[in-house]
């Protein structure tokens, strides 16, 4: 039994499945079990009743404290999908897949989604 975590343009590593395991426990096993902060580090920072998501991966931060578009952030796959919940709240199943890919966002495709959430949050902090 195992869950499979994958960086684009960086590693993929098959960690242990655990009931009730989240996408935020596989994270940091893959990281543990990579054991090399140059080959991968993160960072998360929380979003209240949205919870955690990822705002950096090895060292490449997503373009949200930008003032200026185009944006870019850290997206969150969940079996090759984006996740509808930040990775604190994603419960994981034997043989899922935890995916981040660096990606263009489009406020008409994120609308209502934790990602726009973020980007509210961010946009609003660049301007105060």
């Amino acid at each position: 039994m195992s869950v499979t975590v994958t960086i684009a343009s960086g590693p993929s590593v098959q960690i242990p499945w655990a009931s009730r395991m989240n996408a935020q426990a596989a994270l940091e096993q893959a990281y543990n079990t990579i054991n090399n902060s140059q080959q991968f580090s993160y960072g998360l920072q929380y979003f209240g009743s949205f919870g955690y998501l990822v705002f950096v991966i090895n060292e490449t931060y997503d373009t949200f404290a930008s003032s200026s578009a185009p944006y870019y952030y850290w997206e969150f796959l969940l079996n090759g999908q984006p996740a509808n919940q930040g990775i604190d709240e994603t419960f994981l199943n034997d043989g899922d897949t935890v995916g981040f890919a660096f990606s263009l966002y489009v406020a008409e495709k994120h609308a209502g989604t934790t990602l726009a959430v973020k980007h509210k949050f961010k946009t609003a902090a660049i301007r105060s």
